[in-house]
């Protein structure tokens, strides 16, 4: 039985993100008609110091029944939290492992993982119909859209935390 398990990446992991980033981002980069997006030619050092600032979470994937360390790493995701909202970038899932609710799952726990915030906030290209029918679905909504480049139009996207109000004493 297959199973994918979610978890903090290790340092160790970092190399095995960046080639994660660059294939799942490929596919990305060709629907633009580009080939440098961000994800693409981040560096090894820049993700290392992410690890300082960011929480970052590794999808691993295991044929048998449970995951270990040595698993390749299917999908990955991140999220720094600044002032009560958590930005999540760079959710990416090796192409073969699409449409198995991994990217869905990833959201989920980096959501669960930067929780309590009052609001999350993410971006993906405006071509990006599987990405923003995923976030949708999940409870974002668009607010605004920012021309990159040429061909690339940035859809950012939040989603608002409801917390319940405490009742004031003596209130019913």
């Amino acid at each position: 039985m297959e199973t994918i398990e979610i978890k903090p990446a290790q340092i160790g992991d970092a190399q095995q993100i960046l080639d994660l980033q660059g294939v799942a981002y490929r596919l990305e980069a060709e629907r633009y008609g580009v080939d440098d997006l961000p994800p693409m030619t981040q560096t090894l050092d820049h993700l290392i110091a992410e690890y300082d600032t960011s929480t970052i979470l590794v999808a691993r994937y295991s044929p048998g029944i449970a995951t270990g360390p040595s698993d390749p790493i299917v999908g990955s995701v991140r999220a720094r939290v600044v002032e009560g909202t958590a930005y999540v970038g760079r959710l990416a899932v090796v192409p073969d492992m699409h449409g198995r609710g991994i990217g869905r799952q990833l959201l989920w726990a980096v959501e669960r993982a930067t929780a309590p915030v009052d609001r999350y906030e993410l971006f993906t290209g405006h071509r990006s119909d599987r990405n923003l029918r995923m976030y949708e679905r999940a409870g974002y909504r668009r607010i605004r859209s920012e021309q990159q480049r040429d061909a690339v139009t940035l859809v950012y996207m939040e989603k608002v935390v409801r917390r319940a109000t405490p009742l004031r004493a003596g209130a019913r």
